[in-house]
């Protein structure tokens, strides 16, 4: 990891060396992506893919990909182009815009991809789409304003509050469902000597963003959460004040080093059952031993309103293509053929990776009862929201980080960290 800071979209691209890159996966049609789609006397047209998925093992399942798109439609000459995770994202609205683009690219669903397809950026792949396979919520992240699609998506992960089971069972304590059993828990945790929460600051501030995100979604749920990260409701909502005073009830939970310590130590520190509860993806255990993997589980963020419809984190992965494409049909025809089981099950075999399919036909190459368990959870949520930065930008998570961190230190001062929060997110959006 990079020091002193680390943004949640580095760290994560990082990460995918390890098996949790972003990548490829996600819809199904048999309309354009199979041998009859090349017709007689059909010329070659180039198609090129623009990734940000760098590590060997994900560079090999993209050309993988590729290579079988080619052999089912043999007019088409694809070609990749992997660039760092940092630059592609920098570059990739330039890319979008040119008049001779990239045809399709990689990316995740969420506010900004739909600030894309706003500003015309994105072929239509509405007939890409297939008609089953994908979840009602994974469909709409799919489409833009107007209910086109633009976006097709190939995995994902989810989020949850991760422990280890041995140590649940020497402390003698169990899940949670709700947030007053979950407080209940913390107490008794702390009484009996254990820090109840990780949280590692020292270069993952954007971890505060996920207890917003899901305490959003808990008090004032996924409708209200995405208008305020939109930028169509405001920080000094009394809404977002309650949010902070919930929250407010686990500050004295979290471990006083976390400020002082990297994503590393932290997640090691958790390993050692030096502190018991981390709100995180299933990431956090990648690089962990086998044995300690096999002890890990997780309970869904608890209900703090039964009233509330439950909505969880999601961030979902997968390709656009530039609606300045030479070749849509070409690009249309790719996106068809990654949102099939076949597509999505050959990258995540080869890329070793422990992502979900987001074709709920697929299956997962290395699945274990912690993956299926994630996976159920997002089936029977109301609702999918994406990371904090995923459902606004990079700009407005580093407002809520010195907001959310400010909190900690001070949460006597909500009041004028909410404004503040407030004015920077304006600044954020230029207005």
């Amino acid at each position: 990891m990079n020091h002193p800071t680390v943004s949640r979209r580095g760290f994560l691209a990082g990460v995918g060396a390890l098996g949790m890159t972003s990548a490829l996966g996600a819809c199904a049609t048999s309309t354009s992506s199979g041998p009859a789609a090349a017709g007689a006397g059909a010329t070659s047209k180039a198609l090129q893919l623009k990734s940000r998925e760098t590590s060997d093992k994900s560079r090999k399942a993209m050309q993988a990909l590729l290579d079988e798109f080619v052999k089912l439609n043999p007019q088409y000459k694809p070609t990749l182009n992997t660039m760092e995770a940092a630059a592609f994202q920098q570059q990739i609205r330039a890319d979008l815009a040119l008049a001779t683009p990239p045809d399709v690219l990689t990316w995740f669903a969420g506010e900004i991809a739909g600030n894309f397809a706003q500003q015309g950026l994105l072929l239509d792949a509405t007939s890409a789409f297939p008609a089953d396979g994908y979840s009602e919520q994974f469909a709409k992240l799919s489409s833009d304003a107007s209910g086109k699609k633009i976006f097709v998506p190939t995995n994902y992960y989810w989020w949850g509050m991760f422990y280890r089971t041995s140590m649940f069972e020497r402390w003698g304590v169990s899940e949670p469902k709700t947030w007053d059993e979950f407080i209940a828990l913390c107490k008794t945790l702390k009484g009996k000597g254990v820090s109840p929460l990780a949280l590692p600051l020292a270069d993952a501030a954007w971890l505060t963003a996920s207890w917003f995100d899901y305490l959003n979604l808990r008090v004032n749920g996924a409708t209200f959460h995405r208008a305020l990260l939109a930028g169509q409701e405001s920080y000094t909502d009394a809404r977002v004040a309650k949010v902070l005073d919930v929250w407010r009830e686990v500050l004295p939970y979290l471990d006083p080093a976390g400020k002082g310590l990297s994503f590393q130590e932290g997640s090691a520190k958790w390993q050692q059952g030096k502190d018991a509860v981390f709100l995180c993806g299933p990431f956090l255990a990648d690089a962990m031993p086998a044995e300690v993997k096999a002890d890990v589980d997780f309970f869904q963020f608890p209900i703090v309103d039964p009233a509330v419809p439950v909505a969880e984190e999601a961030p979902l992965d997968g390709f656009i293509a530039s609606a300045h494409t030479a070749n849509p049909d070409g690009a249309r025809a790719f996106l068809s053929y990654a949102a099939t089981p076949a597509a999505q099950e050959l990258y995540l075999k080869i890329s070793e990776n422990t992502l979900i399919p987001a074709n709920g036909n697929a299956k997962s190459p290395f699945s274990t009862p912690l993956q299926e368990k994630g996976r159920a959870m997002v089936a029977a949520a109301s609702d999918v929201t994406q990371f904090f930065n995923r459902d606004s930008n990079d700009d407005q998570l580093n407002a809520l980080t010195t907001a959310l961190v400010r909190f900690i230190d001070k949460p006597a001062e909500a009041g004028d960290i909410l404004k503040q929060w407030q004015r920077d997110s304006e600044k954020a959006r230029g207005n």
